[in-house]
């Protein structure tokens, strides 16, 4: 009680000096939120291949001898029968090539054979190379802002003397990284020694 007495004029500075620090602190624009990062990166994997296969026949259609075209129709005269078989024989016995090329959006194509023989699908491959997007997406959550107190101490002197006072004191570090703190120690002499303390963080870039 004898040391309130005593600084009781000091004590009440320090007390309005804290609180008009901390009214500092929690005005003004309030802390900024962690800003969240994403990235995202696309890798483009090439494949290319060649598959070969042999379509199956689903289903036959017959056409009536009545809708038969004129070429197809049997002539009466052998010879000229004779002659129309071996042209039809020749044209059924016939591998036909066929090829095209589909385009599979903005990945790439794929080429398509297709081989026709005795009016039957015998043979089919498809050969493709496309490009297909990978793509890797890493987010960054920074650690959120919280106040954070800190308590140490001081050792303080001179040439004269390496030991001259004892502070011990707390800091209080906000969201806004302002720092505030407060001491108070002892010297040799016995005489109480305190003080207040505020820092603002400097953008230097």
């Amino acid at each position: 009680m004898k040391f309130i007495k005593e600084n009781f004029n000091a004590l009440i500075i320090i007390l309005l000096i804290i609180i008009i620090l901390l009214q500092r602190c929690g005005g003004g624009s309030s802390a900024s939120e962690p800003t969240v990062t994403i990235k995202r990166d696309t890798v483009w994997i090439v494949k290319d291949s060649t598959i070969i296969t042999k379509p199956q026949l689903v289903k036959t259609i017959e056409i009536p001898v009545e809708r038969w075209e004129t070429e197809y129709l049997p002539d009466t005269n052998y010879a000229k029968l004779l002659e129309q078989y071996v042209a039809l024989s020749a044209k059924f016995l016939q591998m036909g090539i066929y090829q095209d090329t589909v385009k599979l959006d903005s990945f790439g194509y794929a080429a398509i054979k297709d081989t026709v023989s005795k009016n039957t699908l015998v043979g089919r491959s498809v050969n493709y190379r496309i490009k297909v997007p990978k793509i890797t997406e890493t987010i960054t959550i920074p650690e959120k802002k919280v106040n954070q107190v800190y308590v140490g101490g001081m050792i303080g002197g001179y040439r004269e003397q390496i030991v001259n006072q004892i502070n011990a004191g707390l800091l209080l570090k906000t969201k806004k990284d302002q720092i505030i703190g407060v001491n108070a120690g002892i010297n040799t002499q016995g005489q109480i020694v305190y003080g207040v303390q505020s820092y603002w963080k400097i953008k230097l870039w």
